[in-house]
């Protein structure tokens, strides 16, 4: 889902790349990666209370939401790992390219054993959509660090009961997405197999993993 953040809340400053290398640990390859795969990066929007009139909470001070310019369409994750390792906020991507944009994010969580230290998750994406694409208003909450909540939740492949924890959620997500890349092999080798007993067998483990799924969601 696109959103269309307020008018106050635009920041609308570059960020050079050697910013992200003083702050990051940095390999050589992973540097060669950012200068070939991103164009420009654009720290275009800042979600704070005082932008967006949205208390701020310990877990979730400030949402950040960066542009990036790409140059051939594609980013490797562990750059948009790079750049949230380096920035101590959540922050939400727009990757833009030709005229189209993805909204990507991973769920970030401060480290309960290192408040100094931030967890990034798995990341969830929208599909590549025009930049047009009609804009909708950000979610009713009361907090910000709800507000984030309902931004990863909206870019979730799959939609999972409402009263699990945010961290729960994205875990099963997670746990189900395996599963289902396991389903899916599993299924390719009971259709190639000729032997009757062996089918069985392989049906039997395919039902057995549906269920696992099932249960998840």
């Amino acid at each position: 889902m696109l959103y269309d953040y307020p008018a106050k809340s635009k920041f609308g400053k570059s960020i050079p790349k050697k910013k992200i290398y003083e702050y990051a640990t940095i390999t050589n390859k992973l540097k060669d990666k950012i200068v070939n795969q991103i164009e420009k990066i654009t720290w275009q929007h800042k979600l704070s209370q005082d932008t967006i009139n949205l208390p701020s909470t310990n877990n979730v001070r400030e949402i950040q939401v960066f542009d990036i310019q790409l140059r051939n369409g594609e980013l490797d994750i562990d750059v948009l790992r790079t750049i949230d390792k380096a920035i101590p906020f959540p922050i939400i991507f727009q990757l833009k390219y030709n005229d189209q944009l993805q909204i990507k994010s991973a769920y970030k969580r401060i480290s309960e054993s290192d408040n100094s230290k931030w967890i990034v998750d798995s990341y969830f994406s929208t599909a590549w959509l025009p930049e047009d694409t009609q804009k909708q208003k950000l979610p009713l909450v009361l907090n910000l660090e709800k507000l984030y909540e309902e931004i990863i939740k909206s870019l979730m492949p799959i939609k999972l009961q409402e009263n699990k924890p945010l961290q729960k959620q994205v875990e099963d997500v997670n746990k189900i997405q395996l599963l289902q890349k396991q389903y899916a092999q599993l299924k390719s080798k009971r259709d190639k197999e000729k032997q009757f007993n062996k089918k069985v067998e392989l049906n039997k483990e395919l039902k057995e993993l549906k269920n696992k799924i099932e249960a998840l969601k």
